[in-house]
């Protein structure tokens, strides 16, 4: 870390996210609780816009990152819904030698290798409301054993 580069910037957002409606006061104690257990210094938090699909804010947090240690997301399932927008932000990240922390899921993406294990889930995720609800019933036993 160079003098230039101090704390951890916070994104919360108004929006749904991961089945989840939380509000921004608790997303922003969510981030200063997460940073006073790991010993990181926490930079206030700017709220994505409420529009669907809208990631104006956290483009613009992605061009501050010369002065910022890393960014601080409520959740991963905060992140765009596109994966090739979400490899922008982790790309964004990793080229600037910073870190993105989901406080929620206690997860931290410092390398490359990092990146899998969010995908997986978000992808397992995405998949959910596509399997079925209930499972079909057994067929009767031919043997008529109960």
């Amino acid at each position: 870390m160079t003098s230039e580069r101090f704390g951890y910037r916070g994104y919360v957002t108004s929006r749904p996210f991961g089945g989840l409606h939380v509000p921004v006061p608790l997303q922003s104690l969510a981030l200063r609780d997460y940073c006073a257990r790991h010993g990181l210094a926490y930079k206030l938090h700017a709220n994505e816009n409420k529009f669907p699909h809208s990631y104006l804010v956290l483009e613009g947090l992605l061009t501050e990152l010369d002065r910022h240690e890393g960014l601080l997301a409520t959740s991963m399932f905060m992140m765009p819904e596109r994966r090739e927008r979400r490899r922008q932000v982790y790309r964004a990240i990793l080229d600037h030698g910073a870190s993105l922390h989901f406080v929620l899921e206690e997860f931290v993406i410092r390398r490359e290798a990092d990146i899998a294990p969010v995908e997986e889930i978000l992808s397992v995720a995405a998949l959910l409301p596509l399997a079925p609800k209930r499972l079909p019933a057994a067929p009767p036993d031919p043997a008529g054993a109960g």
